[in-house]
């Protein structure tokens, strides 16, 4: 049996498999303990002729899922769940690449401890880039333990969420059976699907072990999936986090947890949604309007929220648009786009 499955949606992929099986083969773990979930996800370039070369070429290491449409990163992620056979699942990114050592080190410790789930942390490097994964001289590796009714770790996950402390979806193991046992699947059909799986595992989660070092590497590629300019998906992280607010009512926990939520809803459903619109769509859609009616209705008390209050300034700027019953005409949204990518741009570049 194969210790760890690890699953990879491709979608016209073609210019990256090389790139990603090449980390996979020199994985310190053995490729013989790998179980290799390839999903052609629908792909309409060689995708598929160069997965089943792999195949062909790695039998007893590679299942290659063929889905004739494309159905979406959640469903791909979702079929190789029911696929996976081995003790442990991790998910990979194509278009990424990975350390040598990496699922070594996670494998190792997630035996040691008997987590839940154990993540490396990660980097991102432009196209043109070499990533480093030195080891960093003082190694600060964190654990986390949650009383089965507490739910603390998601409470962590937000307060912490600014040093990346918790890595991302890719950058982790996950124990099989904890996946199976809490029903964690992806929403099927929407973009963002990750951002709903991490907080429904930050809600099960008891036992968790994070080691400080970079071990993944997430590529900005110009023409990445979550790149493509006036996509309607971009919208999609609004359903995505009206979904994450549901999933803590039915788990009874959204009073317990109604400020980290509360900061969370206004982070992502709000200022991540703007953010998407101003640099990657042309056209602002109609979206304020629905955006002020779902803000006031579930958290009218925002501007008290201890996290709001720490949020960029962009984000502080972005907010003010809800102060304006009356709304904005597309002429004076235009006006603030500009400056606001002007500021982004200077900040971030």
């Amino acid at each position: 049996m194969k210790k760890i499955s690890v699953i990879i949606p491709c979608y016209n992929a073609q210019k990256y498999i090389d790139r990603c099986m090449n980390c996979l083969e020199n994985q310190t773990i053995g490729l013989e303990h790998l179980e290799i979930i390839l999903i052609n996800d629908g792909s309409v370039d060689a995708t598929l002729g160069i997965l089943m070369l792999y195949e062909q070429k790695y039998p007893r290491q590679i299942l290659l899922v063929n889905c004739e449409k494309n159905q979406g990163q959640g469903a791909a992620k979702n079929i190789g769940i029911g696929y996976a056979s081995a003790e442990y699942v991790a998910f990979l990114d194509v278009d990424d690449v990975i350390a040598d050592t990496f699922y070594e080190k996670l494998y190792r410790k997630i035996e040691e401890g008997n987590y839940d789930w154990v993540s490396a942390k990660f980097v991102h490097i432009p196209p043109e880039e070499e990533p480093d994964f030195t080891e960093p001289k003082q190694k600060r590796d964190r654990e986390y333990h949650c009383a089965l009714d507490e739910c603390l770790l998601f409470q962590k996950m937000e307060q912490d969420m600014y040093n990346g402390s918790f890595g991302a979806l890719p950058t982790r193991l996950f124990r099989r059976e904890f996946i199976i046992q809490h029903e964690i699947l992806f929403p099927e059909g929407l973009m963002y699907e990750d951002n709903y799986w991490a907080v429904k595992c930050g809600i099960f989660s008891k036992h968790v072990y994070i080691l400080d070092e970079v071990l993944y590497c997430y590529y900005k590629n110009t023409d990445s999936v979550v790149s493509f300019r006036n996509k309607a998906y971009q919208l999609d992280r609004m359903k995505i986090e009206e979904m994450v607010v549901d999933l803590f009512k039915e788990r009874g926990l959204f009073e317990k947890f109604h400020e980290e939520i509360e900061g969370r809803f206004i982070r992502l459903y709000y200022c991540g949604t703007w953010l998407a619109v101003f640099l990657k769509m042309d056209a602002i859609p109609d979206i304020l309007p629905v955006m002020r009616k779902k803000i006031f209705e579930l958290f009218p008390k925002y501007k008290e929220n201890a996290y709001v209050k720490r949020l960029s300034q962009l984000d502080q700027m972005l907010l003010k648009l809800l102060d304006d019953e009356k709304g904005y005409t597309v002429e004076e949204l235009e006006y603030i786009k500009k400056g606001y990518v002007q500021d982004f741009l200077r900040t971030y570049s």
